[in-house]
């Protein structure tokens, strides 16, 4: 009898067995998740950045996120953030060494259409690139409502992160401006004019300033001159004459062994009337952000184009600086020197697409040699 009780307990066990299904959703989503960090994300527009990724809570992996809304302060859907604009970006590093054309630069990019606001799908981290740039209303405050999904199902997380627009990113960023020009005796170099915007000197903020504002207060001028092309950056760089008259851009050239220049970071260099024009198909640029630049602009060995005399009246009265010291300068004011030569040293990044045009004024210097 027992055995017959033993066999039939086995056949209710296994038939009960065969019936159960695992639940599906066996598993946990946390209502706490949150994105790790300041609790409002500041968005420059036209900058690019991103934040921390998402606190998971014990929830069980994969995630998947994405953006779900994103309403303004009257909680409507805000549209600007979900279009779409083409972007593009490096897939591999650029070696600007080796890079010289458009075709070994483009091999190394890739061209997507992508919003310019998004969230990285497996770890909630929230990413924005320079195409901010097309939105609107900066000082607005914006709620983004995340979807987070795993095994259990899906949620939605009202303010994941409050968005806050700041104002516009500046285009383009001055780290340094050097103005000089060197005299060669005995072939060693001698800057007897250094004008340095930097943040050496106590005026760099002033001056860095009157540059952004373009008030024509400073030796450089930094504008842009057309919104082509879109994608990508075209620079042209004058080096001009105390009155204006630009220099023969076949001339310009990098500074020496050791040095580079924005030429060595740009491709399909032209010498034209306007100036010396170089091309990039994508921004930042300089690639290097904070790519320190040594141009060496005009070079001659007579000083018939040189007002030296006067440089040393304005050195001697504290009006322009110098890298050589009154002591130092020798009293036949550099007759028996064998040549002068214009050097600018920069570090300039641009983050906006367009042409661009880079002035450099070289005072006391005069291309028609008349010095009035």
């Amino acid at each position: 009898m027992k055995k017959y009780i033993f066999i039939l307990l086995a056949v209710v066990a296994l038939t009960w067995t065969s019936c159960f299904k695992e639940p599906d959703n066996i598993g946990y989503l946390s209502d706490d998740i949150y994105l790790k960090g300041a609790d409002t994300l500041l968005v420059s527009i036209g900058g690019k950045g991103e934040t921390n990724y998402a606190w998971l809570d014990g929830s069980s992996q994969p995630c998947t996120f994405s953006i779900d809304n994103i309403r303004d302060k009257d909680g409507k859907r805000s549209e600007q953030f979900f279009q779409t604009y083409p972007y593009r970006t490096w897939i591999k590093p650029y070696d600007f060494l080796k890079d010289k054309t458009v075709e070994s630069v483009m091999a190394k990019l890739s061209d997507k259409i992508m919003p310019c606001f998004w969230i990285n799908p497996v770890n909630g981290l929230i990413q924005y690139t320079e195409t901010t740039s097309t939105l609107k209303n900066p000082g607005d405050v914006f709620h983004v409502d995340v979807k987070v999904e795993n095994s259990v199902g899906s949620k939605i997380f009202k303010d994941y992160t409050i968005l806050k627009l700041t104002s516009t990113k500046r285009a383009y960023t001055i780290d340094e401006l050097i103005n000089g020009i060197s005299v060669v005796k005995a072939g060693a170099n001698n800057f007897v004019l250094y004008d340095q915007i930097n943040s050496a000197q106590p005026d760099f903020i002033a001056r860095r300033k009157n540059i952004y504002d373009d008030n024509g207060k400073e030796f450089a001028r930094i504008r842009k001159v057309s919104d082509e092309p879109k994608i990508g950056i075209k620079v042209i760089f004058k080096l001009t004459d105390a009155k204006g008259k630009l220099y023969d851009p076949s001339k310009y050239d990098g500074y020496g062994s050791g040095t580079y220049s924005y030429i060595d970071q740009s491709i399909n260099r032209q010498n034209t009337a306007d100036g010396m024009v170089v091309e990039f198909p994508t921004t930042p640029w300089p690639v290097d952000v904070n790519f320190r630049s040594y141009m060496k602009g005009p070079t001659a060995n007579d000083f018939t184009g040189f007002d030296i005399a006067k440089l040393y009246a304005d050195v001697k009265a504290a009006k322009v600086p110098s890298l050589v010291a009154l002591s130092a300068w020798p009293a036949n004011n550099w007759s028996d020197a064998t040549a002068w030569f214009v050097r600018i040293r920069s570090i300039i990044t641009f983050y906006e697409s367009g042409t661009w045009e880079i002035t450099c004024k070289i005072p006391y210097t005069y291309i028609d040699k008349n010095f009035n």
